[in-house]
């Protein structure tokens, strides 16, 4: 389980549009928003850093709106349960005037249909009178074919922010400098800046480790090797930094979480950058463990952790080195507006249970009683929903985050059976869960089954990448082989198996031993629901390439 910043703002609306459409209007497309929202051609968005922009350059008081589009959606709620003969007028009106005052006009999205429509767009286009020029496209956009144009009234502007003041001079890949660019795209809230923030060059270690190489350059057919003890240098502190308490508590507040402490967060908003930062008190590790309180930033230059609350990573800020020092960066960072925001948040509890997928299964041999070990569960899951137990039977329609202050469910029967408990020998009710369940047993047989298990956000050790920063040997707290993951550390259990799909082969499984020692229990006393991988093993590439900066891809299931 994953979880998305809260969203205190309301959706944005905008365009997005089949270039065949436009094509067929000579590209200059009249399409009024009414008629078009009843249609697929208007999606919603989270608020980003790019429609942040947008709404600055237009003048736009986005506060003075979000109140307004918050008292439209309560008003909107509390006429569908007034007995007026003409709430259905006033409820039309309402949301007519809630999608103007959300829409954004100078933001749309194309879908390429085909490659002459591409060339074609990008030499300009209108909707309803606008003009558009081509901006960027997004990791997501592009494997859909889907590019991003703002208004030509406003491009200027918002390329310039864009670049941010980087060096012009410093060549990239084009194909990953607009990656870069488009993380401003990404859905985000912004918070409180740190009290300091300190970018540091990345921890690397060496070990040496059996491998496969795979060398498909000498022949149509791939070379497959199996090498030992090879030379492997690991980027331990690959897309991750470190926030204090103080920071991780003031954004937990902010964003109304649960807990007390973030055990980590994805962090946006800041050009260039992304990666997940974990709570750690690095201030305790420099007055203990370094007996220091200075160390060197990126550039060389000197830096006092007490004046900071955040320590980022160069795999963190991509385009760090087309900045002079950190003063050239952050000079940019005021002079364009960015404000520094999440996207997600570590969650407060994890799973007990996941389902598997064919890919985690299909490389086992297992003998007949495995197999019904392995689908134990799912069987008795089926059998107690069948056997009339409502509370299963809520637990199966609803999940396991079921609580008494749980929201209304918007269909009817689940409300039913909430309310009253004898409801489940409903006719209706019967057929609606035995149809469920037949779906459930249809994917029981393709693999999809009940196990012990979670997903969790990984991280490298951060004891390894504070050594690291103080110039101190690196170490870390964990060994080869093993993890810190403090759900199955309470839970008594002493090994995991890790998987991350998509899977290739048997070698994309790793066990790991769950450790507790002291000083982690210490040092990691905030990180509840991450998992921390140790940084003298290759469990990172066995994971497929796993890494630490990203939203999903960095989630492991855990299964055991």
């Amino acid at each position: 389980m994953i979880t998305i910043a809260k969203q205190k703002k309301c959706k944005r609306y905008l365009f997005k549009l089949h270039s065949e459409r436009l094509r067929r209007s000579r590209w200059k497309l009249e399409y009024p928003l009414e008629e078009a929202l009843n249609t697929e051609d208007i999606i919603s968005l989270s608020d980003s850093q790019i429609l942040r922009f947008i709404d600055e350059l237009n003048g736009d008081t986005s506060e003075a709106r979000e109140e307004e589009a918050s008292y439209i959606k309560k008003e909107i709620k509390r006429l569908k349960k007034s007995d007026s003969s003409k709430k259905d007028t006033l409820i039309a009106n309402l949301y007519k005037r809630f999608y103007n005052l959300q829409f954004v006009p100078d933001y749309m999205c194309l879908i390429i249909d085909k490659m002459s429509d591409y060339n074609r767009a990008n030499k300009g286009f209108s909707i309803n009178g606008i003009k558009y020029h081509r901006l960027l496209g997004t990791n997501g956009g592009v494997k859909n074919s889907t590019i991003v144009y703002v208004s030509e009234r406003l491009y200027p502007q918002l390329y310039e922010r864009l670049c941010c003041g980087r060096n012009l001079e410093q060549k990239f890949v084009p194909a990953k400098l607009e990656a870069y660019q488009a993380l401003i795209c990404s859905g985000s809230i912004p918070v409180s800046m740190p009290k300091g923030i300190i970018v540091v060059p990345d921890c690397i270690t060496h070990f040496t480790e059996d491998i496969i190489r795979v060398d498909d350059s000498q022949s149509d057919e791939p070379i497959v090797e199996f090498l030992k003890d090879q030379e492997i240098e690991l980027t331990e502190s690959d897309g991750y930094g470190i926030m204090l308490p103080s920071l991780s508590y003031r954004w937990a507040r902010e964003l109304d979480e649960e807990e007390d402490f973030l055990s980590g967060c994805n962090l946006r908003g800041l050009p260039w950058t992304k990666g997940m930062v974990f709570t750690m008190d690095y201030l305790a590790f420099g007055e203990s463990i370094a007996k220091n309180f200075y160390i060197k930033d990126a550039w060389g230059d000197m830096r006092d952790i007490r004046e900071s609350e955040l320590i980022i990573t160069t795999s963190m800020l991509k385009l760090w080195d087309s900045y002079s020092s950190f003063e050239d960066y952050w000079s940019n960072v005021k002079k364009y507006h960015y404000q520094i925001s999440i996207a997600k948040t570590a969650p407060a509890r994890l799973d007990e249970y996941r389902s598997t997928n064919y890919q985690f299964l299909q490389n086992y041999h297992l003998t007949p009683e495995e197999v019904t070990e392995l689908v134990r569960p799912t069987v008795e899951e089926i059998q107690e929903i069948l056997g009339l137990d409502y509370r299963k039977s809520l637990l199966f329609l609803r999940g396991t985050n079921l609580t008494e202050d749980s929201y209304i469910d918007e269909e009817p029967y689940i409300n039913a059976l909430m309310i009253e408990p004898q409801m489940i020998h409903d006719p209706y009710i019967r057929d609606r869960i035995y149809n469920m369940i037949k779906k459930k047993i249809r994917q029981a047989k393709i693999g999809v089954l009940k196990v012990r298990g979670n997903f969790a956000i990984i991280g490298g050790d951060p004891y390894s990448l504070m050594q690291s920063i103080f110039g101190l040997p690196v170490t870390g707290l964990l060994h080869a082989g093993e993890c810190w993951h403090k759900h199955w550390l309470d839970r008594e259990v002493s090994e995991v198996c890790c998987f991350r799909a998509p899977m290739t082969s048997k070698y994309n499984v790793r066990k790991l031993k769950v450790v507790g020692t002291p000083d982690m229990t210490y040092w990691y006393r905030y990180i509840n629901t991450c998992m921390l991988l140790n940084s003298w093993d290759s469990t990172k590439e066995a994971l497929n390439g796993a890494d630490c900066d990203k939203t999903l891809s960095p989630y492991t299931a855990m299964y055991m």
